[in-house]
């Protein structure tokens, strides 16, 4: 069974809209996914870019509720702004063999140079649950639901918020640049190489030797510290603004991340061709699905094999605009 039939369909139409030439490797990623994909959405997080580029998406919607009473359903002033929370688009779930699948996340990545935009709202990850995107998004996260809500016919599924929803970033590097940009729906797992909770603590703990090499810090407190940070795992509590007796304002941490060369599929090491719109996952029993679907398409696509440095191998299909 594949978990993520909604982006591998995705990646094959935006292929066949390159092809026809009816988007362009240029184009605003927002258009790639929308042009390929806009009825198969739950969740728009820029709404307002959405209906700049002619997609609205409450259209359907509107000839059942009137606008004043959507925004009251939802909770939000206004349809049309961009929420600027986590994620750019959802899909939505599909119910197969009573269980839940799909329901993918698509986070978007455009950059002007080689490395891929850092991660800002979010740690990369190869799942995610509508539970952590709440949490994750703060006030902004219940907005998140509901709108996926009314747009998903299983949200009524007890599953529906806390089964593992596989994660994607379309990334592109080197935009507008014709002779070396590249395209990429990129499996979550590529970024996350270590578990995110070792990642955190790990983080920690490096800061606490930074103050190491500064500071005199007995090795008892050294040793307890690496204790406590075990414990320390949930970047979405982490993020939270903190309320400080006495104190007049609320300090906040924001976890940021940057990929490394390694963790960028576009490296020069790895060969994925300039000019290219591609889909990279984990090879993995799903991704003999994914190979199979792909040469039935018979579609003008290559499969390449990259060796990531950190975690085994990825599928590359690879499509070459002509």
């Amino acid at each position: 069974m594949l978990s993520y039939p909604n982006v591998v369909r995705t990646f094959l139409k935006m292929v066949e809209l390159l092809e026809s030439k009816k988007i362009s490797l240029h184009d605003e990623l927002e258009k790639f996914v929308l042009k390929s994909s806009f009825s198969n959405l739950a969740y728009v997080d820029g709404r307002k870019t959405a209906k700049k580029l002619g997609f609205d998406i409450w259209k359907d919607l509107k000839q059942k509720y009137s606008e004043e009473e959507l925004k009251r359903i939802l909770g939000i002033n206004d349809l049309y702004t961009d929420s600027q929370a986590f994620p750019d688009f959802m899909f939505k779930s599909v119910s197969q063999d009573n269980q839940l699948i799909g329901g993918e996340i698509l986070e978007l990545k455009d950059s002007k140079g080689g490395n891929i935009a850092s991660f800002n709202s979010t740690i990369p990850t190869e799942y995610k649950t509508l539970k952590e995107i709440e949490r994750l998004n703060g006030s902004k996260g219940k907005i998140v639901v509901k709108i996926a809500e009314i747009f998903d016919e299983n949200s009524s599924n007890p599953q529906w918020k806390i089964y593992k929803r596989k994660c994607f970033y379309l990334i592109r590097t080197y935009r507008g640049n014709r002779d070396n940009s590249k395209v990429s729906i990129v499996d979550g797992a590529f970024f996350e190489t270590i578990p995110e909770k070792t990642l955190i603590s790990s983080m920690f703990q490096n800061i606490l030797n930074k103050h190491a090499e500064e500071y005199d810090i007995p090795d008892i407190v050294k040793e307890n510290a690496k204790q406590v940070f075990q414990y320390l795992t949930d970047h979405t509590l982490i993020s939270f603004s903190q309320d400080i007796p006495e104190a007049s304002i609320k300090p906040r941490l924001r976890i940021m991340a940057e990929a490394k060369k390694e963790g960028n599929p576009h490296w020069n090491n790895y060969n994925i061709p300039s000019r290219t719109l591609n889909l990279i996952v984990k090879y993995d029993n799903e991704s003999k699905i994914v190979k199979e679907i792909v040469e039935d398409s018979n579609l003008p696509i290559n499969t390449l094999t990259v060796k990531h440095q950190n975690d085994g191998e990825f599928l590359v299909f690879s499509y070459k605009v002509r």
